[in-house]
């Protein structure tokens, strides 16, 4: 009602005047001040009938949904309740936080008498009012379908009673006669952007020129709609239900662009943690392998230090720091020996050795001497072996003792030096009585034999067995004649210590049949010729005078 004359006015004069302000003062104003009034009457106004149901302390105000009773009982009891501003600033001082809080936004300033209840209500209402028109308000009608509070039982009259009184009825005339709905360009843009191409995702431009572009994507008709200054103004609800359907199928395209996004968005995180994983596993790795790579480079660089101390080091005694790289001397001195190891038995040549093997290179030299000539042997011939005994036996005699020795080591004895014309009659003699049965041939050759009287040379062959040297008289070309036969026991060998090539056999005295020196003149190939005599010194003397006419071979 009107501030100067309404309720709420006359109850705050009642309260504020002097005196004792009752109840039944306050509702004779009212009936005093608003009997005319179409919306409100007394019991005092009141037809008989309602009188009747009706109480004097009473007064009824006619709403737009029905009548209201209200008992004026208390009002001025109420209204006054007032928290004087002393009686704030307590509170507002108080310790607790709550208390504190709740009247912190106390005026202590102002010096103006407390509001009414009653009138800080009406304070309220018009705050709420003027939020309310700053907003775009929807009201939601709710209609109750019985006073029982029953599931599917509606009452005709209650709900034909509160369509009318709530405007439902005339809401809907004016809806129909104009057009039912209306949205700002933003909001109905914001929503059904997603039903053309033009305006999704978003559109870059005024929103009214969007709203258009969508409503001619939709094939709107041009009585079906109206553009206004800041809405857009929609006729028929056909229209708004087919774009809404529209909308309902689009939003499955939507959502699963919305799902493809959020998969994306999910899976790049993933992967994105998953990277950063492997990147941090990279590290350590990296860093696993950077400090096992720099403690072998540690280690390589301590065995190469302790390589060169050992290489400075080699020459002198075993320490801890040569004793590694003499090893390694060693190995590689065996190795090396192993394919440089002699091959023939007469190459004297051995490889160079640390100086800490020299030991053991001297005994491996010895022993691989000693295989060597172990191979050698076991490869000879029986008349090779026969010539090494031959050659031990001439080393063991005339090394040391004879100076051309050392230039008849590389020739080999020969056992027949006879012509092949004599080797027959050589053998026929052999065959003959005059050999004895069980002597073995060791050595034949042709002599010459010098007569005492004018040295008249004569041909001989000495025929040297296992027991005796024959003399044979080989003038003739049939036979072989025995002219003497020599015990080798009785007999001696000279020689001299010179580079010649003269043997001297001494004959005893009691094997001298005649007065002859048997000289015999034979040498090896490149050797002075050997001669064989008797035992008289005027023989030996002759036999030292003569002229040696041939040479023989040994």
């Amino acid at each position: 009602m009107h501030d100067l004359a309404g309720i709420i006015s006359i109850l705050d004069d009642e309260c504020l005047r002097p005196g004792e302000p009752t109840d039944g003062s306050f509702l004779e104003k009212l009936a005093q001040r608003l009997d005319g009034h179409r919306h409100f009457y007394s019991h005092r106004r009141a037809n008989i009938k309602t009188q009747k149901i009706m109480g004097r302390d009473e007064f009824c105000l006619v709403h737009y949904a029905g009548e209201v009773t209200y008992n004026v009982r208390t009002f001025i009891e109420k209204n006054n309740d007032l928290l004087f501003r002393d009686l704030q600033a307590v509170m507002a001082s108080s310790g607790s936080s709550v208390v504190e809080h709740c009247f912190r936004s106390l005026n202590k300033a102002d010096k103006k008498r407390p509001e009414t209840a009653i009138t800080q209500f009406k304070n309220s209402l018009n705050d709420l009012i003027k939020i309310l028109s700053s907003k775009e308000p929807s009201y939601i009608r709710c209609i109750k379908p019985n006073d029982f509070k029953q599931p599917m039982q509606f009452d005709d009259k209650l709900v034909s009673h509160q369509v009318k009184y709530l405007g439902l009825m005339e809401n809907l005339r004016v809806r129909r006669a104009g057009f039912a709905y209306r949205r700002t360009y933003e909001a109905f843009l914001e929503r059904y952007k997603c039903l053309s191409p033009d305006t999704w995702p978003n559109y870059r431009g005024p929103a009214r020129n969007g709203v258009q572009v969508l409503v001619d994507a939709l094939n709107y008709e041009k009585e079906e709609y109206r553009m206004g200054n800041t809405k857009i103004f929609i006729r028929f609800p056909k229209t708004l239900f087919d774009t809404e359907d529209a909308f309902q199928l689009k939003k499955h395209a939507i959502a699963t662009i919305i799902q493809s996004r959020w998969r994306g968005y999910h899976q790049r995180k993933l992967y994105l943690r998953m990277r950063h994983a492997a990147v941090v596993i990279q590290k350590w790795v990296r860093r696993f392998l950077a400090q096992r790579e720099r403690a072998r480079r540690r280690r390589a660089a301590d065995v190469i230090r302790a390589f060169i101390k050992g290489f400075i080091t080699r020459n002198g005694p075993e320490t801890p720091e040569n004793r590694r790289f003499l090893a390694i001397a060693k190995v590689h001195w065996l190795k090396r020996l192993s394919n440089q190891l002699p091959s023939k038995v007469l190459d004297l040549s051995w490889p160079t050795c640390p100086s800490t093997c020299q030991e053991a290179s001297r005994e491996l030299h010895r022993l691989h001497r000693a295989h060597l000539a172990r191979k050698y042997r076991l490869a000879l011939t029986p008349e090779d072996k026969k010539q090494f005994e031959l050659k031990v036996l001439a080393e063991t005699l005339f090394k040391g003792k004879k100076n051309s020795y050392p230039s008849s080591i590389r020739e080999r004895f020969v056992t027949d030096r006879l012509p092949a014309e004599q080797r027959v009659l050589r053998d026929s003699f052999m065959a003959s009585p005059a050999w004895p049965t069980g002597e073995q041939l060791m050595y034949s050759c042709e002599a010459v034999k010098y007569d005492r009287r004018g040295y008249k040379p004569r041909q001989r062959a000495l025929l040297a067995s296992d027991r005796a040297l024959y003399v044979l008289d080989a003038a003739s070309r049939r036979t072989f004649k025995l002219k003497h036969r020599l015990p080798l026991d009785k007999l001696k060998v000279v020689i001299t210590n010179e580079s010649d090539g003269l043997v001297l056999v001494k004959i005893p005295q009691e094997l001298k049949k005649d007065k002859v020196n048997a000289q015999c003149a034979a040498g090896a190939r490149g050797r002075a010729p050997v001669t064989c005599g008797g035992v008289s010194k005027s023989s030996q003397r002759r036999v030292t005078n003569c002229q040696i006419l041939r040479r023989t071979k040994l």
